[in-house]
């Protein structure tokens, strides 16, 4: 399952690798602005260095944003497989220990979650609380925290910083492999 969020990681590694090539193509020769299609093409500038590496930076932050995204979709659709996984051995384990003539079975069931009732983030993490070390709980928080913020258009936990990427994928997979 944690083959996507490996995917995911890998598609950052390889465009960041792309960006950075291509910077130091274009910081080289000029001729790669038209030729990689920079929407800086045809700029008059100031210090030609100084505005590529600025471009640069802009285009491999929003790399990082996209990825990031893209990574913590990923986790979030392996958690909620994993949760119904799950749900499903639960329901399969009353049903064949249980004779459902007995009054309980019905009220039972009713206590194992189900994706249906999972309509958010918020309970899915709930749920997770309890399954993973609190260490990990808590860097799971500060990952949300900052998939808000991206999510959300920046407009919330302004002082959310991660330490890289990477670092967030490692806690993910930590995470995986603890459910």
């Amino acid at each position: 399952m944690s083959d996507k969020l490996d995917f995911a990681f890998s598609n950052y590694k390889v465009i960041s690798s792309f960006t950075k090539k291509a910077k130091a193509l274009t910081l080289k020769d000029k001729k790669y602005v038209s030729e990689f299609n920079l929407p800086i093409f045809g700029k008059k500038f100031k210090n030609y260095n100084k505005d590529i590496d600025e471009y640069f930076d802009s285009i491999n932050d929003t790399i990082l944003e996209y990825a990031y995204l893209e990574l913590f979709a990923n986790f979030e659709a392996i958690v909620i497989e994993k949760i119904k996984l799950a749900s499903g051995g639960m329901i399969k384990a009353i049903k064949e220990n249980y004779d459902s003539s007995l009054p309980f079975v019905s009220y039972e069931k009713r206590f194992v979650k189900s994706i249906n009732d999972l309509g958010g983030l918020n309970k899915i993490l709930d749920l997770l609380r309890n399954k993973i070390s609190s260490e990990l709980f808590s860097e799971l928080e500060t990952i949300v925290k900052y998939r808000n913020r991206l999510a959300h258009g920046k407009r919330f936990n302004e002082n959310i910083v991660l330490n890289s990427i990477e670092d967030s994928y490692k806690t993910m997979r930590k995470i995986l492999k603890e459910l």
